[in-house]
């Protein structure tokens, strides 16, 4: 679901688990990453305006729905233009290439704001699709931006192998050069100066001009995701990425009927797109996700390694073995997560989540909002960095804590005072003092903290289910 809040989190500490934490916070970050190189100027969230820097967009095509509705065509025979894009020998779409093309124009509608209609003439298209066999300046893929015309075109090289085979499914080039292709047609620019029929090969250190100019940020780049530090290992995003979603939606608003229930990303995904579907433990899934309501989940429980995911918006996570591999839009809610059996950490936002480490030895930080934690099998940690965290009229949940195994990292906790956390039978009114409660008869440890400062008129409590040991279950 949509949400306009976003927090920053900064802390330091000399246990594992809170560094854990605070570098999934600040992970692909450029100037806070340590594993980054930064190579070009960082734009950060004004980096989607470099995408329709020129302004060209469809603008005589609102319908009565209120959004911009779009016709497209599959060329059968050769148009009369093909000599002034300098291109010749002209063949069609098979079945397979145009679902695959109909998937890449449902992936910007399902962001935009925008709706397409397939129709059988040239005369009624706005949008074309077709292949030649030869081009003056050998490109493989072009297409034409919106400049006040009628029609639009995207052409593709039929002597290459991107557009047959696997490599137009999920995660394949060919689906890739669909999607990047589309994007120019609906207005959508390369990140910066740089085009396939340059006479000198466009490189990333070259003619990047900022630093987002990656295919981690967006499908209308020329440069490896590794650029930026991410790692898909071969594969590709079928759909538009971070800076594409931005950008696509400044032209022609945000649709705001995308996975308006209760989603399910991953595995049991419930979205119908084969992108953000997990099907077995060696899928790869390169997504940015746009959600437009209800309480939605992240579940990844059928990976076996070592899984970094953070709920906060605008933010990457490792997945199944990839490096920053899955994003979540500027705007959107994830409220829930679900690890695998590797050794994951779960980082949650401002919402009320719910977070299950699964398998594994896992670190779960629930941030701000009434969380419900889950360990799961293993040795877990759960992390707290602030009194605001977990309060007492919402406060968080620990569901499954098993003393002597499992851990409460109170290391790096601001409690709005001086000097070092203190565990008491009572509490004397001094700030950093905690208070452990448990009843017998429900097996639940009300863990009370107090607090000072700007902090003291907060009354930080977390439930726990079961009984934590002072002395055994805390980092302090």
């Amino acid at each position: 679901m949509t949400s306009k809040n976003k927090y920053t989190y900064v802390g330091l500490s000399d246990s594992k688990s809170v560094q854990d934490v605070n570098a999934l916070l600040t992970a692909y970050v450029p100037n806070s990453d340590p594993g980054i190189r930064v190579a070009h100027t960082p734009l950060g969230d004004k980096a989607p305006d470099e995408l329709v820097r020129t302004n060209y967009h469809w603008t005589n095509k609102v319908g009565s729905s209120g959004a911009v509705e779009l016709s497209y065509h599959f060329l059968e025979s050769a148009p009369s233009v093909m000599p002034r894009f300098g291109i010749a020998g002209f063949s069609s779409f098979n079945d397979e290439q145009k679902e695959a093309a109909r998937l890449s124009l449902q992936s910007w509608s399902d962001v935009a704001n925008v709706k397409f209609n397939e129709v059988s003439s040239l005369s009624k298209a706005n949008i074309t699709f077709g292949f030649f066999d030869y081009s003056i300046t050998d490109d493989y893929a072009f297409a034409t931006l919106p400049k006040g015309q009628n029609t639009t075109y995207s052409w593709y090289s039929a002597e290459s192998h991107t557009f047959i085979d696997n490599d137009i499914g999920v995660n394949g080039y060919g689906r890739q050069t669909f999607t990047h292709e589309i994007g120019h047609t609906l207005g959508l620019d390369h990140p910066a100066e740089y085009d396939a029929s340059d006479t000198v090969r466009p490189t990333y250190m070259s003619v990047g001009e900022y630093f987002e100019d990656s295919r981690a940020y967006t499908v209308m780049s020329y440069f490896s995701e590794k650029y930026t530090g991410q790692d898909y290992k071969g594969a590709f995003s079928s759909a538009p990425l971070l800076n594409d979603i931005s950008a696509i939606q400044e032209l022609y608003g945000a649709n705001t009927e995308t996975r308006t229930g209760d989603t399910v990303y991953g595995f049991n995904s419930n979205t119908d797109r084969d992108f953000m579907t997990a099907t077995d433990a060696n899928s790869k899934l390169v997504f940015s996700v746009w959600d437009a309501d209800g309480n939605d989940t992240f579940d990844f429980s059928g990976f076996t390694q070592n899984q970094r995911i953070n709920l906060n918006q605008g933010t990457f996570s490792d997945v199944g073995g990839l490096k920053g591999n899955v994003s979540i839009a500027r705007g959107v809610t994830i409220e829930n997560a679900i690890g695998g059996s590797g050794d994951d950490i779960l980082v949650g936002n401002s919402a009320d989540n719910v977070l299950k480490g699964g398998d594994g030895d896992d670190i779960i930080y629930g941030g701000l909002g009434g969380d419900h934690l889950w360990g799961g099998a293993g040795k877990d940690t759960f992390v707290y960095l602030n009194g605001k965290e977990s309060l007492k009229g919402n406060p968080d949940w620990i569901h499954d804590f098993i003393s002597g195994e499992d851990k409460i990292d109170l290391s790096d906790f601001n409690f709005g005072g001086k000097g070092d956390i203190k565990f008491v039978d009572s509490f004397s009114g001094r700030a950093g003092e905690v208070l452990l409660t448990y009843d017998k008869v429900t097996d639940i440890t009300d863990m009370s903290i107090s607090l000072g400062g700007d902090l003291v008129s907060n009354d930080f409590l977390v439930k726990i289910i079961g009984q934590p040991v002072a002395e055994a279950d805390f980092i302090v």
